[in-house]
């Protein structure tokens, strides 16, 4: 067994629905800092929810302690700007479960 981080992102401040140039600025900037940790090697799964609820993602991390997850998220825009709002928990799992960290989107950081 190993310990991962499992950060469940939340709905954050109250938005509006329009699709502005800052909305979406602080999407791309979400979507690069994703990029951005996988690239790293800190990242091993992450995901929007398939619903319109107040989850909103998670994030799985293979990172040696919480305080690494906090630095790592506080780099997101959309975490910043109040969009998201993190919630980190540390999480037990088999270790051959899960893929490296940065090996999942292999393809899609390219």
């Amino acid at each position: 067994m190993e310990q991962l981080y499992l950060v469940l992102l939340k709905r954050g401040a109250p938005r509006s629905a329009e699709d502005t140039p800052e909305r979406q600025a602080i999407q791309e900037g979400h979507m690069a800092n994703i990029r951005a940790m996988w690239k790293a090697r800190k990242l091993i799964v992450a995901g929007p929810m398939g619903d319109d609820g107040e989850l909103r993602g998670i994030f799985i991390f293979r990172v040696p302690t919480a305080e690494d997850v906090q630095a790592l998220i506080a780099a997101d825009p959309a975490i910043r700007s109040g969009r998201l709002v993190a919630e980190i928990h540390p999480w037990w799992v088999e270790k051959t479960v899960l893929p490296e960290a940065g090996e999942y989107c292999g393809a899609a950081g390219r």
